[in-house]
């Protein structure tokens, strides 16, 4: 009995003294694994799993995976912290919940083919060789964040069915994700690629988590597919990145996205909204063909290269609010919102063009472009359309319709002090822009219509807030005679018509005030008014008084004596007119007549001025 005792005692003693393994695992417990000698290798006593013992044995460590695997059924397999001399696991089923949390890889880690029916993480885990997950199959969860790819990470054809977090994690080299469908949400925020980041082909069926990722190298989207919202928010493209033909069946977020090289969008979908606001593109952005099919949003991006939007689709809403374009920028054919789509539109206000000569708009419609407070008197527009006023088919700009409750649409609201619906004066510097624009081309039928548009603002434009003042400037005022005489030096015909008027209304009105034959003391010729009558002194004067006599003077050829009473009248108009020039056997001598007369005198200088001013336009024309 004393015996069975002393060798209990002697046990506990030897279970006590004996060194074991006290690395935490999964559990919070310590490993517990008797200590692999490794002297000069490993900084404190560990066990052979967590060894970085390079000469340790393969068959023994694979030996106790096996069992880990075994024991652990469809339960936990702990491998936290081990060090794999080796790791050739291609086509495995792993029916456990296999937990790689920060584990070195010291060799090749190969993951091909397998299948990890339950979680399955690596977070924190360390590659230092290659990393190969071609067509591997995660069941479910699949936990990559923090972990570090020193080698090529290569995930092509791997299958995610539940969520992918990749957060944090450092791939240092080539990491390729081609064809992958990741079934639910993939994570990799804050992940950093140093090398090639390969998604070509991918297909993220859930929401994708890029942001604040670090691409150090080149970053391959093409032909990607995002079934739900993509999250770029705040990542880093240090070399150039890729998206072409790449589909968004959702959001797409890009907001503080760097682009410091090339950014390839060609061809892209954007089925919802796309929002760049505030992105940096550092060198050439290149849109050709991509299609926004809902909003898309700009503002403030910075385009610090050359931007390029040819046949580019924008179907909705497209804001470029305050944003940046320092080189060259190609809108080539692209599209804008129709007419027929009136709650959409395009707004490019605020924007700046530091090279305004390089910005091209080719072959489409602006009719729905809103250009407030942009400078675009430098830009190429060629061969594109514009809105058409009703009536005259003038062109006219988006700014004058579209509703100031939009957004963008700030600038054109006025405080309440002031009674305009809207900036007048704003949209008239906008014409004022285009008309130069035109004007230093040589287009100068356009530029007469914006001319055009330019005085309607002003026009338009009143600082009364009596409504009935307010409708005598816009009506009534000086202005508003300028666009009804010659819609504002543009129109010949109408100056001439109105002369025609004005000559014809003169020649009915000076009979009323009596106009008296001219004395041969002022040097004009005395005749009888027709040859077969003699002379009165009634007919010493043209008045609706004398008009019988002037009718059974002519010996009742009554309409040649109305036609002559009329005709001395034309005459006395355009003699007025014409400052005396031309001779008149009348004129008006009383205080009414001659008022009249210094009335007319106005009105026709006024009128030949502006018909000669638009004759002077078209010439030029």
């Amino acid at each position: 009995m004393v015996d069975q005792e002393e060798n209990q005692e002697a046990e506990k003693r030897e279970q006590v003294t004996e060194p074991s393994c006290m690395v935490r695992m999964f559990n919070d417990q310590t490993c517990g694994r008797q200590v692999h000698p490794a002297p000069g290798v490993d900084n404190e006593p560990v066990c052979l799993m967590h060894s970085k013992d390079p000469d340790k044995s393969i068959a023994a460590f694979q030996g106790e995976f096996e069992r880990i695997l075994s024991d652990a059924g469809e339960g936990d397999a702990d491998f936290t912290s081990f060090v794999f001399p080796n790791a050739d696991y291609h086509s495995r089923e792993f029916r456990a919940v296999c937990r790689f949390s920060a584990a070195t890889f010291t060799q090749d880690a190969d993951f091909s083919g397998a299948t990890f029916t339950q979680d399955a993480y690596f977070n924190g885990a360390k590659f230092t060789q290659d990393a190969y997950f071609r067509v591997t199959t995660f069941t479910q969860d699949a936990y990559f964040n923090l972990a570090t790819f020193t080698e090529d990470a290569d995930f092509s054809g791997a299958t995610f069915t539940q969520d992918a977090y990749f957060g944090g994690a450092p791939l240092t080299h080539d990491a390729f994700f081609g064809f992958p469908p990741f079934t639910l949400d993939a994570h990799f925020r804050g992940a950093k690629f140093t090398q090639d980041a390969n998604f070509n082909f991918a297909t993220f069926t859930q929401d994708a988590y890029f942001e604040e990722v670090s691409f150090t190298r080149y970053a391959h989207f093409d032909r990607a597919k995002f079934m739900q919202d993509a999250h770029f928010n705040g990542a880093t493209f240090t070399q150039d990145a890729y998206f072409n033909g790449a589909k968004f069946t959702q959001d797409a977020y890009f907001r503080v996205t760097t682009f410091t090289q090339d950014a390839y969008f060609y061809s892209a979908t954007f089925t919802q909204d796309a929002y760049f606001n505030r992105a940096t593109f550092t060198q050439v952005a290149q849109f050709d063909g991509a299609k926004f099919t809902q909003d898309a949003h700009f503002e403030e991006a910075r385009f610090a290269g050359e931007a390029d939007f040819t046949v580019t689709k924008f179907t909705n809403n497209t804001f470029f609010l305050k944003a940046i374009f320092e080189r060259r920028v190609t809108f080539y054919r692209t599209e804008f919102p129709k007419e027929d789509k009136l709650q959409f539109y395009a707004s490019f206000s605020l924007a700046r063009f530091e090279k305004p000569e390089d910005v091209l708009f080719f072959g489409k419609y602006l009719g729905r472009v809103f250009f407030l407070n942009c400078d675009v008197s430098r830009f190429q527009l060629s061969s594109v359309q514009w809105r058409q006023r009703r009536g005259n088919k003038k062109r006219m700009v988006f700014e004058e319709f579209i509703d100031t409750n939009e957004k963008d649409t700030l600038p054109m609201r006025l405080n309440g002090d002031n009674p305009d619906e809207r900036n007048y004066d704003l949209i008239a510097e906008l014409y004022q822009q285009l008309k130069k624009n035109y004007d230093n081309k040589g287009d100068y039928w356009t530029a007469g219509d914006f001319h055009y548009g330019e005085m309607e603002m002003k026009r338009k434009s009143s600082s009364r807030h009596n409504s009935v003042l307010r409708w005598l400037h816009r009506n009534l005022g000086l202005v508003a005679w300028y666009k009804y005489a010659s819609d504002y030096g543009e129109s010949y015909v109408k100056p001439f018509l109105s002369l025609l008027f004005v000559l014809g209304v003169f020649t009915f009105i000076y009979p009323a005030f009596s106009l008296h034959r001219v004395s041969s003391e002022k040097g004009s010729p005395s005749r009888p008014v027709g040859q077969t009558r003699s002379l009165t002194p009634d007919m010493d004067k043209v008045s609706y008084a004398n008009l019988f006599q002037f009718l059974t003077s002519y010996q009742n050829r009554r309409l040649r004596g109305t036609g002559e009473f009329f005709a001395q009248s034309a005459m006395t108009t355009v003699s007025v007119a014409s400052l005396g020039r031309v001779s008149a056997d009348y004129e008006p001598q009383s205080l009414s007549g001659r008022f009249a007369a210094l009335i007319e005198l106005l009105l026709t200088s006024t009128l030949i001025a502006l018909f000669l001013l638009a004759v002077q336009r078209q010439v030029r024309r």
